[in-house]
């Protein structure tokens, strides 16, 4: 008897050092990284492509990666924000860098006032596609006699790599506001694997950032409250 209540007690003690602890899961507010009123016009102009120049039969080549992300970007804005979508004028962008980007205020003045926004969003773009092959050395079982062997196998899979910068202009100054980077891996286990669903897979990891930047969203976090 004396054995069972000892332990008894040995299991109901860590249960009493914790009694007095409660774990919430709450939700909590994060504010845009650009400070806006929300329904500002916003333009977005073209962005450079930092894969422009490569070879013709890269498979990353293949995506209208401008298109693309225009769309996405016009189609995220509208569903999660009030913002006013207005078209830019496709100007040719005066220069190949942030940097130049940033110092030709006079160019985003004008291109604002053109399209009646009080903000423009550009960036550089970044999309890579590598197929990669290879052997990986795994254990076999024999079913005939149980004994363990190790062979070769042949492993293909596709890495889908998106990388963006991206800035947003203020239309009456011309003056860069913001700019952050965001950057996305993903890899599948098959080669070959489409180079528009692998940049959707990117996009789609990446949505909560670039949204963020426009309209508050919320993140989950764990908070522990002490009742004793």
């Amino acid at each position: 008897m004396k054995r069972i209540l000892a332990a008894a007690l040995a299991v109901a003690l860590p249960l009493s050092a914790v009694a007095g602890v409660i774990e919430v899961k709450m939700k909590l507010p994060v504010k845009p990284k650009l400070q806006i009123a929300g329904d500002e016009k916003i333009a977005i102009a073209p962005f450079i492509i930092a894969s422009n120049g490569e070879r013709r039969n890269d498979r990353a080549a293949k995506v209208d990666l401008q298109s693309e992300f225009n769309r996405y970007m016009r189609k995220q804005l509208s569903k999660t924000t009030k913002l006013r979508i207005v078209e830019a004028p496709t100007n040719r962008l005066p220069g190949t860098d942030m940097k130049a980007l940033e110092a030709d205020r006079d160019f985003w003045k004008q291109l604002a006032a053109r399209a009646g926004a009080d903000y423009v969003v550009t960036g550089i773009l970044d999309f890579d596609v590598n197929d990669k092959s290879g052997y990986k050395t795994e254990e076999y079982v024999s079913p005939a006699d149980g004994r363990t062997f190790y062979r070769q196998v042949l492993v293909e899979s596709t890495g889908f790599v998106f990388d963006i910068d991206i800035a947003v202009f203020n239309g009456d100054t011309g003056e860069k506001v913001l700019e952050e980077n965001f950057r996305d891996f993903k890899e599948f286990d098959q080669r070959n694997y489409d180079e528009i669903l692998g940049l959707f897979e990117n996009l789609r990891a990446l949505e909560t950032q670039l949204v963020g930047i426009f309209v508050s969203r919320e993140t989950s976090a764990t908070r522990y409250v002490f009742t004793d």
